[in-house]
C-alpha cells in the first residue's frame, strides 16, 4: 500500500491495482461492494475509491499504523514485546471475534481470516482488513410473512490462505460462517502459542499449526 494524507490531516493507506488481471479486478470490485455496506469499530475504515479504466483502481483506507497481529506475534515487531501480557492478547481475540460476529450477522463471509489480515492501531485495537475474497450469502425469501434471512452457506471454489482454510470448505466447496470460525481458531492458536499458522521449518510438507500442536500433545503424553 502507498501512504498519503487527506486535506483534513487524516493519514490514509491507498491500495492500488494497475494491471489487466480480471481476477484481481473482480477482487477489488468485490471489496468495494462489501466495504460500502459495513461500519464497525473493529473493521478497517474505508474512505472510498476511484478508477480511470476498467483495470485501474485505487481503494482508500484509514492508515493503521501499528502493523499486523502476525508482525507482533512472530514477525518483525515481535521484539517490541507489546503482546506479552495475556490480557492484551485476550482483548485482541475479543475484538477480532466481535468483527467476525458483525460480518456474519450482515451475511458476509470473510474467507481469508488470518493474523496478517488483522491490523492493530496505536492502542492495539483490532482493525480487520482485506475483503477481496469475501462472499455475501444470498438472501432466502420465505413464503410466509417472516423476514428474509441469509442462506446458511454458498457453493464456491475454495479461497483463502494455506494453514487457515476450513477442511470441510476445502473438500466440499461449501462456505459458511463456520469456515471463518475455523480460520479464527487458527488465529487463536497463534495468539496463544506465538507460532505462525504454517512454518516450513517443522517439516518439508508445511504442517499447519493446529496439526503441529496436536502432534506435540500426542507425543508428550
Amino acid at each position: 500500500c502507498d501512504l498519503g494524507k487527506l486535506q483534513d490531516g487524516r493519514q490514509i493507506a491507498v491500495k492500488s491495482l494497475r494491471e489487466n488481471n480480471d481476477k484481481k479486478v473482480q477482487q477489488f470490485v468485490n471489496e468495494i461492494e462489501v466495504l460500502s455496506k459495513l461500519s464497525h469499530q473493529n473493521l478497517v475504515p474505508f474512505y472510498g475509491y476511484c478508477h480511470r479504466h476498467d483495470h485501474e483502481f485505487m481503494l482508500v483506507f484509514e492508515f493503521v499504523s501499528n502493523g499486523t497481529l502476525a508482525d507482533h506475534l512472530h514477525g518483525k515487531r515481535k521484539k517490541q514485546g507489546t503482546l506479552v501480557p495475556w490480557h492484551t492478547r485476550l482483548n485482541i481475540a475479543i475484538e477480532a471475534a466481535s468483527a467476525l460476529a458483525y460480518l456474519h450477522n450482515s451475511g458476509i463471509i470473510h474467507r481469508d481470516i488470518k493474523s496478517s489480515n488483522i491490523l492493530l492501531d496505536d492502542n492495539l485495537c483490532v482493525k480487520v482488513a482485506d475483503f477481496g475474497l469475501s462472499r455475501t450469502l444470498p438472501l432466502v425469501v420465505s413464503t410466509s410473512k417472516e423476514a428474509a434471512t441469509f442462506a446458511s452457506h454458498a457453493s464456491t471454489a475454495p479461497q483463502g490462505t494455506n494453514g487457515y482454510i476450513d477442511p470441510d470448505y476445502f473438500q466440499f466447496h461449501r462456505v459458511c460462517d463456520k469456515s471463518d470460525t475455523y480460520s479464527f481458531g487458527v488465529v487463536l492458536a497463534e495468539i496463544i502459542s506465538s507460532l505462525p499458522a504454517v512454518d516450513d521449518t517443522w517439516n518439508p510438507y508445511e504442517v499447519p499449526l493446529l496439526s503441529h500442536l496436536a502432534m506435540n500433545k500426542i507425543q508428550n503424553e
